[in-house]
């Protein structure tokens, strides 16, 4: 009876197998065959809650059978029980160690829960056991791009490609690697090969879609992410892509049509939200922008905490965190509890982040995470990264710029620089340079930890009204720097007095606005703590993690070109006004010691690189 119901199940006659399977049942109820199969029939048709009671008696009745602890795990996982499912590919894995598809699966469970760096382990254990298993090959190309080993992907999916020529998917996923490290035309390639393969991969279809962007052919990426669409209606990111290309494109309404569909497929996904706020801005609509960034900060990073210390525990497990970070937020809570703008009892956060600090040996580096014991993590978890305090940050009812600004100076001395850069003083009215201030000091936004300073971006908080006002009369000031670039990003840093700013880059923008609010008496070295520009542009071959992120390729480019960049030193209330495209980084800092004299600076940028 059971040879018959399994003929008939791989034969795809379902119905007609899972009868023979209950009928055997009826024999031998703990039959552990005929469990283990019909639970795999009933997983296979997707009914995961029959399939569980199932395999779970077959696995009671094997305990020591990997197949049957891999299919349970398999069930376990699509119901979403990962810490049950994660124990059972082990087991499995440790009963059958010659078996690629166990490690495989347990590797494609993992990516799914998000530990990439876990899932390429086992991708690979299952490679070594059988070198030409596709979808191990294809999946640690994903896993690999997804932890940001670009190089190390294209390898990993030029193999899957090499294993099976055919497969559209693979030629799509290596197209995306290819994209990652700019060799966009190779990219463009690649993907076109897949639809050619596959007219009906809409995946393929939206992928073109993003190297056409960055190619800076954007109507040709709008024809590819409709085609996406028009194939499958559901792909979210296609619809949220064709918004930031219509966006592009000037057609702001269209984008907002496009970017809303997007968030009634996934609510979830903030960037989609802070995407929809971007466009608003682009509209003129800083309501609706500041709601949309509000509620993408809200679902990062939760809602307004209590007047008091929530007393519940969190049974999120411990997580490394860096020393700088908790010795701030420690001063910003003892602050913010002096002046009564938190209940008191928050203070006894600040009493787990100073005893954690005092615990670490003396020379520890203040930026090497460390990782938090249960206890600890318990005691902070309610409130770390969590806003605690966010104070209003109105538009200034008077304008924020300073009117006394010679906008026709300040437009020239730019244009007629080589390469454009200008440095303006006072750039700020009193009011809206001391309100921003002040935000910064109080608003608990500053959740990206950095390396050696912290960030706060729209979706972190940094969202306000203020800042959008700023961004806004720039551009109305000074048309003839800003032209029809549009405010594409904007974010604040905080620094450490202990460690130094940010390493040479290049932005993927037109124009750079860059200006600072903490007072002068916290820089001890009035010709530093500021900015330095290099003259020399980003190759416009060079792809973004190459231009942004590359130390070693930007040094020895800057070598080859003999570059002699220039220093701007630390002033409050001055701006810096430059060509994205050029090589900067923070001056080498040596700031006083204290919560308010730490340097903080405020970043915008304006219009797309292939607008320059």
């Amino acid at each position: 009876m059971l040879r018959a119901a399994l003929a008939h199940h791989r034969a795809g006659r379902l119905e007609a197998a899972a009868a023979l399977y209950q009928r055997a049942l009826s024999q031998s109820p703990g039959h552990a065959d005929a469990l283990h199969l019909f639970g795999v029939l009933q997983a296979q048709a997707g009914r995961l809650e029959e399939a569980l009671p199932l395999l779970t008696k077959a696995a009671r009745r094997a305990p020591r059978n990997a197949g049957f602890l891999n299919d349970l795990a398999n069930v376990f996982n699509g119901l979403g029980r990962f810490d049950e499912a994660e124990a059972h590919y082990r087991r499995a894995a440790a009963f059958d160690k010659g078996n690629a598809d166990i490690r495989y699966n347990f590797g494609h469970a993992l990516r799914a829960a998000g530990r990439q760096a876990d899932a390429v382990e086992w991708f690979e254990r299952a490679l070594a056991i059988r070198p030409d298993h596709g979808s191990a090959q294809s999946e640690l190309g994903l896993a690999l791009l997804e932890t940001g080993r670009a190089e190390d992907a294209v390898a990993a999916l030029r193999q899957a490609v090499a294993l099976n020529e055919g497969a559209a998917s693979a030629h799509s996923d290596l197209g995306n690697a290819l994209q990652a490290v700019g060799a966009l035309e190779e990219a463009e390639a690649s993907l076109r090969r897949a639809i050619a393969l596959d007219p009906q991969l809409a995946a393929a279809h939206a992928n073109l879609g993003n190297v056409l962007q960055d190619l800076h052919r954007v109507e040709e990426g709008e024809a590819a992410y409709r085609e996406a669409i028009a194939l499958d209606t559901a792909h979210a990111a296609a619809h949220a892509n064709l918004g930031n290309a219509l966006k592009r494109l000037g057609r702001e309404d269209e984008a907002v049509a496009c970017l809303e569909r997007a968030l009634e497929l996934k609510p979830e996904n903030t960037t989609y939200r802070a995407n929809l706020g971007m466009v608003h801005v682009a509209r003129g609509d800083a309501a609706a922008a500041l709601a949309c960034f509000g509620r993408a900060a809200e679902r990062r990073h939760g809602p307004l905490l209590p007047p008091a210390l929530p007393t519940q525990r969190d049974d999120r497990p411990a997580v490394p965190v860096a020393p700088f970070k908790l010795q701030h937020d420690a001063e910003q809570i003892r602050r913010l509890c002096s002046d009564g703008r938190i209940d008191p009892s928050f203070g006894k956060v600040a009493d787990t982040y100073e005893q954690i600090l005092a615990a670490l040996p003396p020379d520890a580096p203040p930026d090497q995470p460390v990782a938090l014991s249960d206890r600890e993590w318990r005691r902070i978890a309610t409130a770390y990264n969590r806003p605690l305090y966010l104070p209003e940050a109105p538009a200034a009812a008077d304008g924020a710029v300073n009117p006394d600004l010679d906008a026709d100076e300040i437009e020239h001395a730019y244009r007629e620089s080589a390469p454009n850069l200008v440095v303006v003083d006072d750039f700020l009215t009193a009011d809206a340079l001391e309100r921003l201030w002040r935000f910064c000091l109080e608003a608990t936004v500053w959740y990206q930890v950095k390396r050696g300073y912290l960030g706060a971006y729209l979706v972190d908080g940094f969202g306000t009204a203020l800042a959008l006002q700023i961004a806004d009369e720039l551009r109305a000031r000074l048309p003839g720097i800003f032209g029809p670039h549009r405010l594409e990003q904007l974010w604040a840093y905080k620094y450490d007095s202990r460690l130094q700013g940010i390493a040479t880059h290049a932005d993927f923008a037109a124009v750079n606005v860059n200006f600072w609010i903490t007072p002068d008496e916290a820089n001890r070295d009035p010709a530093s703590g500021g900015l330095v520009v290099h003259k020399a542009h980003a190759p416009s071959d060079w792809a973004f993690r190459t231009y942004n992120a590359d130390s070693a390729r930007m040094a020895q480019f800057l070598e080859e070109v003999g570059d002699e960049p220039v220093t701007v030193p630390y002033r409050r209330n001055r701006v810096v006004i430059f060509d994205s495209d050029l090589f900067h980084r923070t001056d080498d800092l040596d700031f006083r010691t204290g919560y308010e004299n730490r340097r903080i600076n405020v970043t915008m940028l304006f219009g797309n690189r292939g607008e320059r």
